[in-house]
């Protein structure tokens, strides 16, 4: 059945869905990576994402945007079926893959030739970390990574994350203080200068789940560790 299921995923009409917008909401705790999600679509030219725990936003979002969208749902067969209920699209494939190793997702794609352009990891707390390394290892170039903040629950400790990506943790200012953490490898001077409502970006510092979390805003890291100036002839420090 999961073969079939997956079958039916690799290769979606590209036709977009015929949705109106997002329309404008108040906050919740849901959302609060929509406006990451906005930048990074901005700048990168995601065509095909791969999603583990759809969502009443992220989903929607993405099937608006994008030539082919798979969602894995690892939890409720309830949320699998609502979600099919409200969304009908020929770019949009969803797949029930309860209390099973997201590797089988991912080894199946990779034998069928499928890229993504994105991967989201936003499903089973016992595997989003593993989804994230599982695209990192393969070199997809943008990681989406949300409750970020929730260092140990979600093991993101474990992550592994290679030389040629770079981290940028973004915690939204209302709510529950949510962070979505993008892992890219391309375009990173331009994800550097990037200015998110609603958004700051820190630096996440943890040592072991004994010790206790700290979350320090990049622009006074930027000012406390900013590189002392050499004296020179030139150019004499006081």
């Amino acid at each position: 059945m999961l073969n079939q299921t997956l079958n039916n995923a690799e290769s979606p009409n590209s036709a977009k869905i015929n949705q109106k917008p997002e329309e404008s909401m108040k906050f919740d705790n849901y959302s609060s990576h929509l406006s990451v999600f906005e930048k990074v679509f901005s700048t990168f030219n995601v065509r095909h994402a791969l999603e583990f725990g759809p969502g009443k936003y992220s989903t929607k979002f993405m099937v608006n945007r994008c030539e082919s969208v798979v969602s894995v749902e690892q939890d409720s067969c309830e949320w699998y079926n609502n979600l099919k209920s409200q969304i009908s699209s020929p770019n949009w494939n969803i797949i029930f893959h309860q209390n099973q190793d997201p590797r089988l997702i991912f080894n199946h794609f990779d034998a069928a030739g499928k890229k993504f352009d994105l991967v989201f990891s936003d499903g089973a707390y016992q595997t989003r970390c593993l989804v994230a390394n599982l695209a990192l290892e393969r070199n997809v170039p943008v990681v989406l990574l949300h409750d970020a903040e929730k260092i140990w629950y979600y093991k993101w400790n474990l992550l592994n994350i290679p030389a040629n990506y770079a981290r940028f943790d973004f915690r939204h200012n209302q709510g529950a203080m949510k962070v979505t953490t993008v892992l890219a490898n391309d375009k990173l001077d331009l994800i550097d200068k990037w200015v998110i409502p609603e958004q700051d970006r820190i630096l996440h510092i943890y040592s072991s789940p004994r010790q206790p979390t700290f979350q320090m805003l990049y622009s006074q890291l930027a000012v406390s560790y900013r590189p002392a100036k050499q004296k020179t002839i030139d150019n004499p420090v006081e």
